[in-house]
């Protein structure tokens, strides 16, 4: 197993013991799926249960300061990196979401064993004015979300989407956000893309619902990855998995089948 690389001026933190939420424990392939800020394993019941239905082991841990995990130390993307590389060497596939996203990123261009990867609107850049509204908007929901409010600002989300994401924000700290977005200034993962062997398929939401992942950075990092696939999904926001989780479904077959 390959060590995270330390990020520029820092030093990677000792791993903590991930809590994760296992489907399947018997099932033959190994998926893991990575979650996004203010979020937790648990908020992959859906595509979790899909993938263990069909036969696979799933893997979904609470990150660093999420769920039932401790927060440690640092949250920069190589010690986050360490704590996921400790739960195993080997996934044929990997689904990250967002900061989970970023994390998978860092896992790829490690050349850990894996499969292939599915990153759902991923944090791979992050500018002075987009941390900082991020921020805010984060920050916001520390220490738990309204429920009806949440509802209503995604119509389109499952019930059950709408309370693992409240019962995730009531787990998580302001003091987490920070973390994570000053422990990785400046945030540019873009040069990893080059370094990414396995099969790789980016998943952008709509510039007009507040993409993460731009269009040109995607074309950029499909242009120069060896294996690396890209689409933006028209009208929806950057929760794919939850507003369209058939297009998730389809992006997962996708890459298992270009193994």
């Amino acid at each position: 197993m390959n060590a995270p690389t330390a990020p520029v001026g820092g030093e990677v933190s000792a791993p903590v013991r991930l809590q994760s939420h296992v489907w399947n424990p018997s099932g033959a392939g190994r998926a893991l799926l990575l979650h996004g800020l203010m979020s937790d394993g648990a908020t992959w019941w859906r595509l979790a249960a899909e993938l263990a239905d069909a036969g696979w082991m799933v893997v979904a841990p609470d990150l660093r300061g999420h769920g039932r995990s401790p927060a440690g130390g640092r949250h920069d993307l190589a010690t986050l990196a360490g704590d996921v590389a400790a739960l195993g060497a080997e996934w044929d596939l990997v689904v990250g979401h967002s900061l989970g996203g970023a994390v998978a990123a860092w896992l790829l261009a490690d050349h850990h064993p894996i499969g292939g990867a599915v990153l759902i609107d991923p944090v791979l850049r992050l500018e002075g004015a987009m941390r900082e509204e991020l921020r805010r908007r984060l920050r916001a929901e520390a220490g738990g979300v309204d429920p009806a409010e949440l509802a209503r600002r995604h119509p389109e989300w499952d019930e059950r989407d709408v309370w693992r994401k409240v019962l995730a924000t009531r787990l998580t700290g302001p003091d987490v956000v920070d973390a994570v977005l000053d422990d990785n200034d400046p945030w540019d993962l873009t040069p990893l893309g080059e370094r990414w062997l396995a099969r790789v398929h980016l998943l952008a939401a709509d510039p007009a619902k507040g993409a993460t992942l731009r269009m040109e950075l995607a074309e950029r990092l499909a242009e120069e990855g060896p294996a690396t696939t890209y689409e933006v999904v028209t009208g929806c926001g950057h929760s794919i998995h939850r507003e369209r989780p058939e297009v998730v479904d389809g992006a997962v077959r996708r890459v298992l089948e270009g193994r």
